[in-house]
């Protein structure tokens, strides 16, 4: 049995910070957005914790309600509305409800979220769906759970999973019979609130398959171990692959590194997965607002001379007109702008938002490169559209020229 750390909840640590601001500035324009279905939502924060930190701080938990609640007060159909809030948590069920209790209709359930989470979604068919897997391991991530939820049963799903993938291929090489190398000493720095710890044997190579979704990691982890790659490399191989396995269920997936000091390895990674191109859009840019805010803490507060990617890679305009003409030059027959961004973004990652494509789209236009169809083609005033952005009635459709 692992040891809790006892002091997870003491006070709000920056990378907490930013992994909030990445949920709760997703979760504004998301609640807006499908409230306008006119179709129920369901929010679940499967790790929920206290609510709140003892210093004080917010956790996730008040920030959803609170913007679930700002969210249905600018809707002017609220009435009609529905929004169910639920919160899971092992440890710590009472603190919800102490923390929580100013909002109404709000859910908490004492348990396990891999116990839980099948009878707690089973009546919402036809929601739309968003589920917050921030665990205190990685035991509870089963990747066969995350396929069955993108069945078909909701009208969307969108998950936004914190995978410690550094505690994963600590793990890897514990279950493998491997040891750490010293100067990949960073692995003692892993905070959690419940580490996993598993021992050599078939039956903990298995339950890594189950978090994983496949054998994937052995190699990653031999490869690592005969020094063919180091610790930095097998954590991003792992998480590449895991992306490309969740890839497998859902048609955009997208990852954002947490770390606090520039080069130094994630502490996390965020991931969020998706059926839907506009979630990964907004998602897109939101992963480059909250690193830009990252990216602050990191120089603390000091002026970059050089624009950055979530991985620290310096970017320039030329690189991106660059790796937009060779996305958009495969568009050869119409299709909707927002659908190409997304798979812009799962190829590319967040290297930039969406208006910074959408900017070099229009040069493509009036280089006579790219075709595009708007509707509404004309104005109120009869002019043609320029706009490059989808939503509100807007509609755009894009095809390469030449």
């Amino acid at each position: 049995m692992s040891k809790k750390n006892d002091d997870f909840f003491v006070e709000k640590k920056p990378w907490s910070k930013v992994k909030d601001e990445l949920l709760g500035c997703y979760l504004k324009p998301y609640m807006a957005k499908v409230l306008h279905t006119g179709r129920p939502i369901v929010y679940v924060d499967c790790f929920a914790g206290k609510g709140k930190f003892d210093d004080g701080q917010p956790g996730s938990p008040l920030i959803a309600l609170d913007i679930m609640q700002q969210a249905l007060a600018s809707t002017k159909k609220n009435g009609h509305l529905n929004i169910a809030p639920a919160f899971i948590d092992l440890n710590y069920a009472e603190d919800l409800k102490k923390n929580l209790s100013i909002y109404p209709r709000v859910k908490i359930v004492s348990g396990a979220y891999e116990n839980i989470i099948d009878d707690l979604l089973k009546s919402k068919k036809g929601y739309n769906v968003f589920l917050y897997i921030d665990p205190y391991g990685i035991k509870a991530l089963d990747c066969s759970k995350f396929d069955k939820f993108a069945n078909g049963q909701f009208s969307s799903i969108e998950l936004l999973i914190n995978m410690n993938s550094f505690g994963f291929i600590r793990e890897g090489c514990r279950v493998m019979g491997s040891s750490l190398k010293m100067e990949d000493s960073f692995f003692d720095d892993l905070v959690e609130y419940e580490p996993t710890v598993l021992d050599a044997s078939d039956k903990s190579i298995q339950a890594l398959n189950d978090i994983a979704g496949g054998d994937y990691w052995i190699d990653i982890i031999n490869q690592y171990t005969s020094g063919k790659i180091n610790g930095y490399e097998a954590e991003e191989y792992f998480s590449e692959q895991y992306c490309l396995r969740l890839s497998q269920s859902y048609k955009y997936v997208l990852n954002m590194p947490i770390r606090i000091h520039q080069k130094q390895h994630p502490k996390y990674r965020m991931i969020h997965a998706t059926n839907h191109p506009a979630g990964c859009v907004l998602m897109a840019d939101n992963i480059c607002n909250r690193w830009e805010l990252l990216k602050q803490i990191q120089d603390s507060g000091q002026m970059s001379l050089f624009k950055e990617d979530f991985n620290n890679n310096i970017l320039d305009a030329d690189q991106i007109r660059s790796s937009v003409i060779n996305h958009f030059s495969q568009c050869i027959n119409w299709t909707s702008l927002t659908e190409a961004l997304a798979v812009y973004f799962v190829k590319y990652g967040a290297i930039c938002k969406s208006g910074e494509i959408e900017k070099v789209l229009k040069k493509l236009e009036k280089e006579g490169r790219l075709a595009v169809d708007r509707h509404p083609a004309l104005t109120e005033k009869g002019k043609p559209s320029i706009f490059m952005t989808e939503g509100h009635g807007k509609t755009v459709k894009v095809r390469w020229v030449n």
